[in-house]
């Protein structure tokens, strides 16, 4: 099965590699998405867009890949990506969600500047996973981080409260954009720590807050609903898994300990995986009528982040869950050998932050990279 995942990420890459700008100008690193597909505007035809969790994701795949490939062509694309992100970082801090036809997000009406969490987070989190992986320790780097994780902890409400909005002005406690803080946070603590011997030790508590809010969410058969106890969820209770992992693998082993009492998280994670194994039927596909009520319904995306947590959490029962999601979208692939970013209707590809995404999640399973522990 890696020789399959490895030619996906393959096909991705060379997609990535295409669709990159490196012409003069404004978009210069950054990778132009021909669908884009976000709220409010949720039409693949409304028009492409710059996202910056494209590059953000893109950046740290190809970097990856480029390193222990010794392909220098793809560390220099990361690196472009990179510089694209932190020129394109607003003074506040944070990053613009893009909507389609380079439309800023202005989900509350307000036609205030509205960073978003997540968005922030996709740019930052690349950024920081390539500097550990070895990128060169540009100012510019740590700059952006020190910004990006002050930036997640004045958007906390209330205060303190492990509650970070999934964007500036939002009414909700959103579970995934609380983790996407965390491991932004996270991640920023331990590059920051690491590579630039600058201990920020607030970030590690911000990152605890939402950390230990969020898991008090998790409903009892094991699901974490898309905001605080509404929405249940296949899509957003594997990303947040998905970040919650990413902060225990990123944090040094002092932190991680003091994360959370105990045992609990692998509590949760047990809780939790029983829940997605609950979702998947015996042909691998996602029993989306009764499991999923966001707009990620029928998304590829979350077939393929549900098996990378599967995956990682480990045990016979989640390996061949993920073993049956895996088989069942690989029956997908396209023409191109890239996977479609829909289980019907019309045959979709071209949609950026998707497939790098996809990238990221298949990349530790591939044969592209070392094998994780």
């Amino acid at each position: 099965m890696s020789n399959d995942i490895g030619s996906v990420c393959k096909a991705i890459i060379e997609y990535l590699k295409r669709v990159q700008d490196v012409t003069p100008g404004e978009y210069f690193g950054s990778f132009w998405s021909e669908k884009a597909y976000h709220g409010p505007l949720l039409d693949y035809h409304a028009g492409g867009s710059h996202h910056h969790r494209s590059a953000g994701s893109a950046g740290h795949a190809l970097y990856l890949v480029g390193r222990a490939q010794n392909d220098v062509d793809l560390v220099r694309r990361a690196e472009l990506a990179f510089d694209w992100l932190v020129a394109r970082q607003r003074p506040s801090g944070g990053f613009f969600e893009i909507q389609n036809n380079e439309k800023t997000s202005d989900w509350e009406l307000t036609g205030l500047e509205e960073c978003s969490t997540i968005e922030t987070a996709f740019a930052t989190r690349g950024i920081a996973h390539a500097l550990l992986a070895g990128l060169p320790p540009k100012k510019l780097y740590s700059d952006c981080l020190q910004k990006a994780g002050h930036w997640q902890l004045a958007i906390e409400w209330p205060h303190g409260s492990g509650v970070f909005p999934h964007h500036e002005r939002s009414p909700y406690d959103c579970l995934n954009a609380n983790l996407h803080a965390a491991e932004t946070l996270a991640v920023a603590f331990t590059a920051m720590d690491k590579i630039y011997g600058r201990r920020l030790n607030i970030f590690f508590e911000g990152a605890r807050r939402s950390v230990r809010h969020t898991l008090e969410q998790q409903w009892p058969d094991g699901c974490f609903p898309y905001r605080a106890n509404q929405g249940a969820t296949i899509n957003y209770t594997s990303l947040v898994l998905w970040c919650l992992l990413n902060i225990t693998d990123v944090l040094p082993e002092g932190p991680r300990q003091a994360l959370v009492p105990g045992d609990a998280i692998d509590e949760h994670l047990k809780r939790a995986g029983a829940f997605l194994r609950g979702c998947v039927a015996t042909d691998g596909s996602l029993a989306w009528e009764k499991n999923e009520t966001s707009t990620a319904k029928h998304n590829i995306w979350t077939y393929i982040i549900t098996y990378n947590v599967l995956r990682r959490m480990g045990g016979e029962k989640n390996r061949e869950t993920a073993d049956r999601l895996l088989n069942y979208v690989m029956q997908m692939r396209t023409a191109s050998g890239l996977l479609p970013v829909r289980d019907c209707g019309e045959e979709i590809t071209e949609c950026a932050y998707m497939q790098a995404d996809m990238l990221l999640f298949l990349l530790p399973f591939s044969n592209l990279v070392a094998a994780p522990k």
